[in-house]
């Protein structure tokens, strides 16, 4: 901070004043950069980047309390031109800020936008005198590189001692790692391990580390783009980050996007609305290299077909359908020299991945059986784009290109196909686990789309061969063997597979390993709508007892969720099978819509903050009514409110099912809601467990809660009421309930203000021989020792009590030896006794020491 005060003030007189005599590079580079995108096209940088909004989710954001992890954030939304505004006080410290988001989702396009508005003086003025943009995939495969590298790759085209210029104010420097990549090797925190000297040329992860772990020039700042996996792995390395998510196409701005891209509104609103029609489709083309590929398909030139549309469920199939549709419409040479062209890119594809390198010379694609007149041919233009001015250097249009034809490559691949690929030697099962380890990897994704049956035709069509004929089979080998080892299948993250799963649709194979999984827990921070539609399809078509947890901070794209009340349906339309009408879907729409498939028998389902509302607890409320095997509902931590547990209990009250815990906690409720489960526990037959920590359910909600404890054929063993905004009034229907009630054996009563008074009366309920409660949590609930004469009365009278909880509440050494005396009667069966010690004098700690000797067992 005073380096940085130190600068604000000295900068009118500081060296800058001096050079500026001569040459001030800061502003030669804004004008460069500036002309750089006008003379090439900002379009051209990036593609559909004015349509994608420049709002981000903060994701995670440095100084939040850890104690927030896990509990579902309101969501926080920041402009891109915003990331790096100064602090309150108008300093600008070193920052490092991480854009994440999947792959087609428009990193790239908003970075190359960012640095266009940076270089026209619109966005973080004064903050930043230089961009430093990096290509992390375009340097992955040289052998070493300095940070001086990067800063002079950067000014290659302006003249002048720029090195020495641009490192003098390191804390005035951004430097943009674009596509980060997924380190294979991750360097150590020993000195030898990284890079502190801006001259130092190391391994490009040695140096890429070292930028990330604030190693080298930590006075810089850094925005980092990545996928979510890479993040992932990212994260411990990270010094302070801010990470933010890229949202996909909202419908305004799709639609904004396709009437921009068709010469006819009509035309243009006619398959945006087609579109909308097909529910996959819809989510499919809110990634934005998705309804890039649709347009510019059916913007082609002889081809008026659009009933392909109808089919597509996959990335794989968007891509596929693509490259046909190039296809399909070249014009000026044959369809066997088009595939020969693609086969060309195919091995150009593989090739470049297996040696991380995105660039390729003419030479590198002449080898590939692309020539110079192939390379000038328009139907190229579709899949390939020169880099840096008028060089004879060439690219894939986007990154996923590479790794779909990569994937392509070998499906296709034959005996005769290894000739220009130098590493034929490799067996399957080498080739899956480069590029699936965790099934994370787009190309191995793309591989499990393609071995769909059904592709064969498509496949041969467009490229020319046919499918490798035991491809399938080694595929199916290798994911039973991950998904069955033990240490592998602590890297695989369960959406990574399930998105294989679903690219490839077959329910018999998903079946099969999803019923060895047995168990899923989901704990990303973000899950999009394709995510959730790829797992809901894997559970689906799982038919052994499952347990299914999902946990995250924000679901994406359900920000405009249809009100609860548009969702009700009548009580007859609950029989199987079960289909909303058609409306804006909640966020568990997919995977409600998977449970209450009649083969689905999941036992488990824990949603332990995922943002739900009433309006989910309708979809809940349905799969609940058709369900027979479930016997445990978390829904912790959502802002349900009492609408929602309304929802939830009309699906009880007409289950079917065993449903036996039930866990509300911090769900936003209030006595209200305590109505319904009121109805729910006079009627289940199966109940044992209901949990509504944290929620302000008050006196009045406890005496609803208690008229359905009173009731015969309650069945309910453990009720959690902790910090309820309970009082001692609530005593008297706890009283009454327990003269009644045999089944209770668990009571958690902790962080209510109940009194001495309140437990005087709650005791009378707990002496009477009805009562057969075991456990008893009494923590922080106001209490004094005018209630231990009652505590005491009862642990003389009942011999089923086993756990007192008195923690936290203020006992002195009068109330505790009264316990202690009856602790030592011949009747008291407790074997826990939770209390404080720290106050408590000599003599009180030797009564408690010796209950220990002289009953076996005893704890305190």
């Amino acid at each position: 901070m005073k380096s940085q005060k130190k600068r604000k003030d000295m900068e009118p007189a500081c060296t800058w004043s001096l050079l500026s005599e001569k040459k001030d590079y800061r502003e030669v580079f804004r004008k460069h950069l500036k002309e750089k995108y006008l003379r090439i096209g900002v379009d051209k940088f990036y593609h559909h980047g004015k349509y994608i909004e420049s709002r981000l989710l903060i994701v995670k954001e440095y100084g939040v309390s850890e104690k927030t992890c896990g509990i579902p954030q309101q969501d926080n939304f920041i402009k891109m031109q915003h990331l790096f505004d100064p602090d309150e006080e108008g300093f600008s410290s070193s920052q490092t800020v991480v854009l994440q988001g999947c792959a087609g989702v428009g990193k790239t396009a908003l970075v190359h936008k960012f640095m266009f508005d940076w270089a026209a003086g619109m966005v973080t003025p004064g903050r930043f005198d230089y961009l430093i943009y990096v290509n992390c995939r375009e340097i992955c495969h040289i052998a070493s590189l300095s940070a001086a590298d990067l800063i002079a790759n950067t000014f290659e085209d302006i003249d002048g001692p720029i090195l020495d210029v641009v490192l003098m104010y390191p804390e005035k420097l951004l430097f943009i790692l674009d596509g980060f990549p997924e380190i294979q090797n991750p360097v150590g925190d020993q000195e030898e391990d990284i890079c502190t000297d801006p001259q130092e040329r190391k391994t490009v992860e040695t140096l890429l580390c070292s930028f990330v772990t604030k190693k080298l020039l930590p006075e810089s700042s850094l925005l980092i783009t990545a996928r979510p996996t890479t993040v992932k792995k990212l994260q411990s390395r990270l010094k302070k980050p801010m990470q933010v998510e890229v949202l996909w196409f909202t419908d305004a701005e799709k639609r904004a996007y396709f009437l921009s891209q068709f010469l006819g509104a009509s035309t243009a609103i006619k398959v945006f609305h087609g579109l909308q029609e097909i529910e996959k489709l819809d989510i499919l083309t809110s990634l934005p290299i998705i309804s890039w590929m649709v347009c510019s398909a059916l913007s082609l030139r002889g081809d008026n077909d659009r009933t392909p549309l109808r089919s597509l469920q996959t990335l794989t199939d968007m891509y596929l359908f693509y490259f046909s549709k190039c296809l399909k419409t070249l014009t000026g040479i044959s369809v066997w020299k088009g595939q020969s062209c693609l086969w060309g890119l195919c091995s150009l594809a593989a090739e470049g991945l297996h040696k991380q390198k995105v660039l390729f010379e003419v030479s590198e694609l002449r080898r590939h059986g692309i020539g110079v007149y192939d390379i000038s041919c328009p139907f190229l233009n579709h899949f390939l784009k020169k880099t840096k001015g008028n060089g004879s250097t060439y690219t894939f249009l986007h990154f996923s290109f590479q790794e779909f034809l990569t994937a392509v490559f070998y499906v296709l691949k034959n005996s005769s196909s290894w000739m220009v690929f130098p590493h034929g030697g490799e067996t399957w099962q080498e080739i899956f686990q480069r590029f699936g380890k965790g099934f994370s990897s787009l190309t191995i994704q793309f591989l499990f789309g393609l071995l769909h049956k059904e592709k064969e035709s498509a496949l041969e069509t467009t490229f020319g061969r046919k499918t490798s004929p035991r491809l399938r089979e080694e595929l199916i080998k290798w994911t039973e063997k991950e998904t069955k080892n033990k240490s592998s299948r602590l890297l695989i993250e369960p959406v990574d597979l399930f998105h294989c799963l679903y690219e490839i649709q077959e329910e018999e194979y998903a079946k099969k390993i999803i019923d060895d999984l047995q168990s899923i827990i989901l704990l990303q921070p973000t899950y999009t709508k394709m995510d959730l539609l790829a797992m809901s399809f894997c559970v689906k078509n799982s038919q052994s007892p499952l347990s299914f947890s999902l946990k995250c901070q924000h679901l994406l794209g359900f920000e405009e969720e249809v009100p609860a009340s548009l969702l009700t349906l009548p009580a007859s339309t609950f029989d199987w099978p079960f289909e909303l009408p058609d409306l804006p879907s909640s966020p568990l729409h997919f995977l409600c819509q998977a449970l209450r498939h009649p083969y689905c028998k999941i036992k488990d389902l824990n949603l332990s903050t995922c943002s739900l509302t009433d309006a989910s607890c309708v979809e809940l409320s349905s799969f609940l009514q058709v369900n027979r095997t479930l016997k445990e509902l978390f829904v912790f931590a959502n802002a349900l409110g009492d609408s929602g547990v309304r929802h939830l209990c009309k699906g009880l009250l007409r289950t079917k099912g065993i449903i036996e815990n039930l866990v509300l906690s911090q769900c936003s409720l209030s006595s209200t809601c305590c109505e319904y489960l009121s109805q729910v526990l006079c009627y289940s037959r199966t109940l044992t467990r209901l949990l509504l920590i944290n929620n302000k359910i008050e006196d009045l909600g406890m005496k609803y809660l208690c008229e359905g404890l009173k009731q015969p054929d309650c069945l309910l063993k453990d009720l959690a009421l902790w910090t309820c905004h309970l009082t001692g009034k609530c005593c008297q229907d706890l009283r009454n309930a327990l003269y009644t009630n045999e089944h209770l054996r668990d009571l958690d009563l902790s962080d209510n203000a109940l009194g001495d008074r309140g437990i005087q009366v709650m005791c009378e309920g707990l002496k009477h021989s009805s009562c057969r409660l075991q456990n008893l949590w009494l923590a922080d609930c106001h209490l004094t020792d005018v209630c231990c004469g009652a505590l005491a009365s009862v642990l003389n009278r009942n011999d089923n009590l086993t756990l007192l909880d008195l923690c936290g509440n203020d006992l002195k050494d009068f109330g505790v030896q009264i316990l202690c005396d009856a602790l030592s009667g011949p009747v008291c069966k407790l074997q826990t006794l939770y209390i404080d010690t720290d106050n408590l004098h000599e003599e009180t700690y030797r009564k408690l020491n010796d209950l220990k000797l002289s009953k076996p067992g005893f704890t305190w």
